[in-house]
């Protein structure tokens, strides 16, 4: 484990503030992030949901740093800034890749050498074990928001590579107002004589550039069961569900309408005497018929099935909610 920060004082970028003025708990209250900054760093910065499948993550995206934003810009992709970790550098089949900003507090020399750097005696400042946290799941908190930390920093070294990704970094506020393209230069300089490139020292979630959605929808789909959700779940509303569901069907229909056709005219020729091709005549007859309805229904049981699943959701947060809100009035 880096016994200090990735960078030096030198090029440490300063501000009055390096936390967002708030930020909302599991209840979604919101509260200051400075009253409890490890679960805020924790929540800024960890990418389980990603750790969590890394070993598929190559079917979603190449084992590479991510392209320049100039490179996103020249290919159409539409950037959008997302505050979730678990979204950054994902890309969706509309061509919007979500970017996380660029945190105050990972340019913060001061910041890393309070917050993300183990303190004696943990075991990681020594021989670079994991060492029990209180969760009891074996992985030291200090190492893993380090890891985390200095992985977002890394994506961005090669997401600004020249002046050009710099000015649409500033464009699209991803990195602070006060950082300059000097001092940028002066800070990619020294993360990288400090092993920023290093593969032990950032998440292995940052082995892996940009990410396609679709697929990571499909991982966990496939890796986890979640059918309706899988990943991410894209659809804002039921109409969305079911034109993203029904566009292949029409595509369907129309090659179905040009086979129908095709064996019409071939029945009314010499392949009408062919048994086989009649058998094959009747059969697809039958499945044009009975496959876009069999289809319709399965879209129209999924629909159903999601909105149980949304309107219980809905239901048991309504009563957490309300549980949550008894329980301040109680305490005030």
């Amino acid at each position: 484990m880096p016994t200090k920060p990735p960078f030096s004082v030198d090029v440490s970028i300063s501000s009055t503030f390096y936390t967002p003025a708030a930020i909302r708990d599991e209840y979604y209250t919101p509260y200051s992030p400075t009253t409890d900054t490890s679960r805020f760093l924790q929540n800024d910065l960890s990418v389980e949901c990603l750790n969590r499948i890394h070993k598929y993550l190559w079917l979603a995206g190449r084992p590479m740093p991510p392209r320049p934003l100039n490179y996103q810009t020249a290919t159409s992709r539409q950037i959008v800034p997302d505050e979730r970790i678990d979204m950054h550098m994902v890309w969706e089949p509309s061509r919007r890749i979500h970017l996380k900003p660029l945190p105050r507090y990972l340019l913060s020399h001061q910041f890393w050498k309070s917050y993300l750097i183990c303190k004696e005696p943990c075991p990681c400042r020594s021989n670079y074990i994991y060492c029990q946290t209180e969760g009891g799941d074996g992985v030291c908190q200090q190492k893993h928001l380090y890891q985390c930390g200095l992985g977002l920093l890394y994506s961005y070294i090669a997401l600004i590579e020249r002046e050009s990704d710099f000015a649409i970094a500033q464009d699209q506020h991803l990195i602070p107002h006060n950082v300059t393209w000097e001092t940028w230069v002066r800070l990619v300089k020294e993360l990288l004589e400090n092993g920023a490139t290093n593969p032990e020292n950032v998440n292995a979630r940052y082995l892996f550039g940009e990410l396609r959605l679709s697929r990571l929808n499909k991982i966990y789909m496939f890796r986890y069961g979640s059918i309706l959700r899988g990943y991410h779940f894209t659809y804002q509303t039921y109409t969305e569900l079911f034109y993203d569901y029904l566009t292949p069907l029409t595509a369907t229909i129309v090659y179905v309408a040009l086979a129908l056709t095709a064996m019409q005219v071939g029945l009314a020729t010499k392949l009408g005497r062919n048994v086989a091709f009649q058998n094959a005549s009747y059969g697809f007859t039958v499945f044009s018929i009975i496959g876009p309805l069999i289809i319709l229904l399965l879209v129209a049981i999924l629909g159903i099935i999601q909105f149980i699943n949304n309107l219980l959701a809905t239901l048991h947060f309504k009563r957490e909610r309300f549980a949550h809100y008894k329980l301040l009035s109680s305490h005030s």
